[in-house]
């Protein structure tokens, strides 16, 4: 039982950082209605943000310095990416906004990969790691700094949505764009907002993810999409609360897959990224909308 329990936990370090890229994309995606597939590579961008501004390897400003500058980047590269992409799509032609933003997808990994010298790289610690034994249970900080990291920004956001003035022109902006613009609320503002928030969330997440493996990989969205795609795809598009619920199940599914693997005396590893993929199979098969889909747009 310990040993199942300590891949339960395991997982839950997996699933929160699940939980914080997919999020921001179900926000993002709830309000503009189409994908950001550049989303996940916000991940990719805080992790070399440590590296090439906090690292002794960059510019050595300190971790700090380093995180502060990497969240207001975030919010320039998310600025310019809706006014010189998002805003400029007609959003009727759906692979128009697949297409632009994988092109910027690309853009960005291989710019990073080239400054990187298409290596992986170390990064400066956010904080120091420390294990925990509690009844015979390893516990590190990262883990409950993650999941803690997750509890209060899905809360919050979900309090924002649901409490505040902006949070609810962003509902209405998803419910019906166009009734919304009908009525004078500046839908392209919110939409913006939107892009904003979710590349926050998104940034913290890499910055997290990359205090847990203390490395920066350019090409880590890759693997991060299909992530962020299962949560936001089986949770329900426009589920905030859902992506929460979601993301932590994937990360313990995939974490008990390893376990499985261990005692059935076979590589668990190589199903890890199946479980997502049989998850979306199955909830679009039985819940085209998601489990969470209808009931808790946005919210």
């Amino acid at each position: 039982m310990t040993e199942f329990l300590q891949y339960v936990i395991d997982g839950l370090g997996s699933g929160t950082l699940y939980v914080l890229v997919a999020i921001g994309f179900t926000l993002v995606f709830g309000v503009m209605g189409l994908m950001n597939v550049a989303h996940a590579d916000f991940y990719m961008l805080a992790a070399f943000g440590l590296f090439f501004l906090g690292g002794a390897e960059g510019l050595g400003w300190g971790v700090l310095a380093a995180t502060i500058s990497v969240l207001i980047g975030s919010l320039l590269v998310g600025f310019a990416m809706f006014h010189l992409i998002l805003k400029r799509l007609d959003k009727e032609i759906m692979i128009a906004f697949f297409v632009a933003t994988l092109g910027v997808s690309f853009f960005l990994e291989n710019l990073v990969a080239k400054l990187a010298d298409f290596r992986v790289r170390s990064v400066p610690a956010l904080f120091t790691t420390h294990t925990y034994v509690i009844e015979g249970l390893y516990i590190t900080n990262s883990v409950v700094v993650s999941l803690a990291a997750a509890l209060i920004i899905t809360f919050g956001l979900l309090a924002f949505l649901n409490y505040t003035e902006p949070g609810q022109l962003l509902r209405a902006v998803a419910e019906n764009a166009m009734l919304a613009k009908g009525v004078g609320i500046n839908t392209g503002g919110m939409t913006l907002l939107a892009v904003l928030i979710g590349s926050c969330i998104a940034v913290i997440g890499g910055l997290l993810y990359a205090n847990t493996t203390s490395t920066a990989d350019p090409f880590v969205a890759n693997t991060v999409s299909l992530k962020m795609f299962a949560v936001a795809i089986v949770a329900g598009i426009g589920s905030v609360g859902g992506a929460l619920v979601v993301g932590l199940f994937l990360g313990i599914a995939e974490s008990l897959t390893l376990w499985v693997g261990v005692r059935g005396g076979f590589d668990g590893s190589q199903w890890q990224n199946v479980i997502g993929l049989v998850l979306m199979v199955v909830v679009l098969m039985t819940r085209p909308h998601g489990l969470f889909g209808k009931s808790e747009r946005i919210g």
